[in-house]
Formats: structure tokens, sequence, C-alpha cells
């Protein structure tokens, strides 16, 4: 019976090729962006362009999805209550006019948008 190597101890696979083992030591990577929404897709472009250092150290250390999740969630229960309060503070004269209502919901879209985009992923690292 032979001595394990370091390799199997740890547990690491191997695969075979042309008679020789070789490790299977390499790191998998998933495309995660799918799933970390529109805001953190934002963050991480930004991140990515403005501060490269900070990036590859998320990046490094496997942090960077789960920031990026973090930055979606924050940023989009800021953009809901902002709409809801500028929505409160800008009644319609029409409650039955489906224009005045969209123009309103819209109205409070942007301007929520603009304060996420800078408070939250201009500003989150």
């Amino acid at each position: 019976m032979s001595e394990q190597t370091l390799f199997e101890k740890l547990g690491v696979r191997y695969i075979e090729e042309d008679g020789i083992l070789y490790p299977l030591i390499s790191v998998e990577i998933k495309e995660e962006n799918a799933d970390i929404g529109k805001y953190g897709r934002l963050w991480m472009k930004y991140i990515q362009s403005e501060y490269p250092q900070r990036y590859r150290s998320l990046v490094r250390f496997g942090e960077l999805h789960s920031k990026a999740l973090e930055v979606n969630e924050v940023a989009y229960e800021l953009l809901e209550d902002i709409e809801n309060e500028w929505l409160k503070q800008h009644k319609p004269k029409n409650k039955n006019s489906f224009m005045e209502m969209y123009r309103l919901r819209t109205q409070a879209r942007l301007v929520a948008e603009e304060v996420v985009l800078h408070d939250v992923v201009n500003c989150f690292h």
C-alpha cells in the first residue's frame, strides 16, 4: 500500500491523459452575473472601470458576486422608498386617468433612479 500524496490527502481528484495522472487543481469559474440584477451589473461595471484594484480584490477573494447582490438589494429598496415618497408628495388630479398616473409613475421612477445611481451604484465600495 503506497502512501497518499498531499493532493490525495486534501481530496484533490485526478484525471488520466495518455497514461499520466494530472491533479484537477483548476478553479471553476461560473457566470453568476445573470442573477445579480440591473444595479448589481451596473455597479460591477462601475467598480471595474473606476476602481480596478478593488474589483480585482473582490474577484480574488470571491466576494464580487455577493457584493453585487447586496448592491442590487439596497438599490431596489431605496428605489421603492423614493418612488413611494415622491408619489405621496405628487398626487394625481384625476386618479382614473391612465395617462396621468403613467406620467407620474414614470417621473417618480426617473427621479428615484437618478438618486439610486448616484448614491448607491456609484458610491458603494
